[in-house]
């Protein structure tokens, strides 16, 4: 993945070609949204210029998504849970049972949960049982998904064959997996690689 970044990552993509790139893609398991996940590499980025030169600042992508949020005033964990009137936590047993978690917390945060960044929690928090995801971030999807839609003017009114062609409305309305849109434009990817099992996206 390193080498996939910036205008290198470019070259480097059209030296593998696209199909070989989407294959593993299909085939390999999303990271958990958990703490200790975070790929090291994106923790020493090196950004580049327009021209494709290294800037002399790296990057701790990592630290600057919590640094960001402390700038745009985003809310502390706790505080977001009684936004959303949810209970929020007085321990750091109440987030999690991951012990090693727990350690690290009170070593960043000590006891004051409130002091808690809301996208640290959000990746300790323990999960609700057969999802991926917490109860906090499920509370924001459930939310989210319809609003995100109802606000989607391709969704509502521009619902039409004027806007997406009669091909485009019927790709539309018979598209039902990732697998249909690759074997629209890319049939000879999955004839060729990929292994249409079950645990692959690219299954029925």
């Amino acid at each position: 993945m390193a080498e996939m970044i910036g205008l290198r990552g470019e070259t480097r993509l059209s030296q593998i070609g696209f199909t070989k790139i989407m294959v593993p893609m299909g085939h390999q398991p999303s990271g958990a949204l958990e703490l200790f996940n975070y790929s090291m590499f994106l923790r020493d980025l090196i950004p580049q210029d327009r021209d494709g030169k290294d800037r002399p600042d790296h990057v701790d992508l990592a630290a600057l998504e919590v640094y960001r949020d402390r700038e745009r005033k985003v809310a502390r964990y706790n505080e977001f849970r009684r936004g959303l009137m949810l209970k929020p936590i007085t321990k750091w047993e109440n987030l999690t049972a991951d012990v090693e978690a727990i350690k690290t917390l009170r070593e960043v945060y000590g006891d004051n949960v409130e002091d808690l960044d809301l996208l640290v929690g959000l990746m300790a928090e323990k999960k609700i049982p057969g999802f991926a995801i917490s109860e906090t971030s499920f509370l924001i999807f459930i939310v989210m998904a319809t609003r995100r839609l109802e606000a989607d003017r391709f969704f509502t009114s521009y619902f039409n064959e004027e806007t997406y062609t009669k091909k485009g409305l019927e790709w539309v309305n018979t598209t039902e997996s990732m697998k249909d849109v690759l074997q629209r434009h890319y049939p000879e990817m999955l004839s060729t690689w990929m292994n249409l099992s079950n645990n692959s996206v690219f299954s029925d």
